[in-house]
């Protein structure tokens, strides 16, 4: 029995990767089945042990607080609905962390699997970049999605898969596959035009690149000078990405420009693109949408509103807002989309830790927190590289200033507890 259970889950695992691609229903379905499975295989053999790990305690304690933040929302069944299958993330860790040391070949076959996967997102993207018909259609502006389609997350896929795969190719000694990886993953991030995704780049290679002793200085050097010349001929090569994430944003903060509240940009092929000056240092919507949150939060300090519930409170009176940038005051909400009748409503805030806030209270953000300050702790005192690219991939996923996704979103947990799982790749064989 034991022999069919890792068989059959370690294909099914084998196909996460592309279905993170593809279907996130699949995804999720992959998850659900694999973890309840796993439960049952648990309990059927009486191996509750396995749940005895400190990694699943953690996430128990959270989820207590979850649930805690369910019960006392005015919005309980619509929250306990979205919480109690939360369990499944906590359950998938544990299940990729058993297949890991029960399974010698699953460490290999995962790796192929993500190069694979990731090689069709490099063949989509230069297919774009070509202008082939059935995917230039889904290119915003300065924006590559890839086989992600209209979906514009090619980025924050790829920040959160490379640290996985460059742990497991040096963990299998794939040395040179561990720089190709990372001239390639980070020109593809480069051309996604995702800024969160770029500036979450930057810290990963930094810290890297900083705070590693394995890899010596030539190396450094010489990684770090290749992806400059990346980075510039991407620039070069790309102006509508060079707009984005330089002019764009030194406009936004007031670098150039400095006397004008808003731009028309023009750029190739009569590509016109128009900027708003921010005046919060963010964007106007991303500050409309965090200031109802913290609204949200000091009417529900210690358990918030609960999960998934702000796309339904910010519609209440208490806590809408509306507004206009500075150059179009007095406009009509129409105006001129995307800089006049903005509000503040959303699916969630845009920022982990505020959204954690506002929906599930002070314990679980002090929780995060601390487990953001924890895995800093880990990264500086591991010894092994591929651990310690590990830990760093989470200090990265959950540093606290930058702008996010949907904390409790299937794609961004399946990522955030698939990284998890693969802490401590040479952990001793579980009986």
């Amino acid at each position: 029995m034991k022999y069919n259970f890792i068989k059959i889950n370690k294909y099914a695992i084998l196909v996460l990767p592309f279905s993170l691609i593809f279907s996130i229903f699949v995804s999720d379905l992959i998850v659900s089945l694999s973890s309840l499975s796993f439960l049952i295989y648990i309990f059927a053999n009486k191996q509750t042990s396995l749940l005895k790990s400190i990694e699943f305690k953690l996430f128990l304690i959270l989820y207590t607080v979850f649930i805690l933040s369910a019960l006392f929302s005015d919005f309980t069944y619509h929250s306990l609905i979205k919480t109690l299958p939360y369990l499944r993330f906590g359950i998938f860790m544990l299940l990729i962390k058993y297949l890991l040391i029960n399974d010698d070949n699953f460490k290999v076959l995962f790796f192929r699997s993500l190069l694979i996967s990731l090689s069709v997102l490099c063949l989509g993207l230069f297919l774009q970049i070509i202008g082939f018909e059935y995917l230039s259609k889904y290119i915003n502006g300065s924006r590559y999605s890839s086989f992600f389609f209209d979906e514009l997350i090619l980025g924050s896929f790829l920040i959160k898969i490379l640290p996985i795969a460059l742990a497991l190719s040096l963990f299998l000694n794939y040395k040179n596959i561990f720089y190709i990886l990372i001239f390639i993953l980070s020109f593809m991030i480069f051309l996604s035009g995702e800024r969160s995704a770029l500036f979450s780049l930057i810290i990963f290679l930094s810290f890297l690149l900083i705070f590693t002793k394995v890899l010596n200085i030539y190396y450094k050097l010489t990684i770090t000078s290749i992806l400059l010349i990346l980075f510039v001929s991407t620039l070069v090569l790309f102006p509508k990405i060079k707009f984005r994430i330089i002019d764009q944003t030194a406009y936004q903060l007031n670098i150039i420009e400095a006397d004008r509240d808003y731009m028309e940009f023009k750029l190739e092929d009569n590509y016109t693109v128009g900027v708003a000056r921010e005046e919060y240092f963010i964007p106007l919507k991303y500050y409309l949408m965090m200031e109802s949150a913290f609204k949200m939060f000091k009417d529900n300090v210690f358990f918030g509103t609960g999960m998934k519930t702000f796309k339904i409170l910010c519609k209440d009176e208490k806590y809408y807002k509306k507004k206009n940038y500075k150059a179009f005051e007095g406009k009509p909400d129409d105006y001129y989309k995307g800089f006049t009748g903005l509000d503040n409503c959303s699916t969630h805030p845009h920022n982990y830790y505020i959204q954690l806030l506002s929906e599930t209270g002070i314990f679980s953000f002090l929780f995060v927190s601390i487990i953001f300050i924890l895995f800093s702790y880990k990264f500086f005192r591991e010894e092994k590289l591929y651990n310690k690219i590990l830990y760093l991939s989470l200090m990265v996923n959950l540093f606290p200033f930058y702008f996010t996704g949907n904390i409790f979103s299937n794609f961004l947990s399946i990522l955030l507890y698939l990284n998890i799982g693969f802490l401590n790749l040479n952990n001793e064989k579980i009986k």
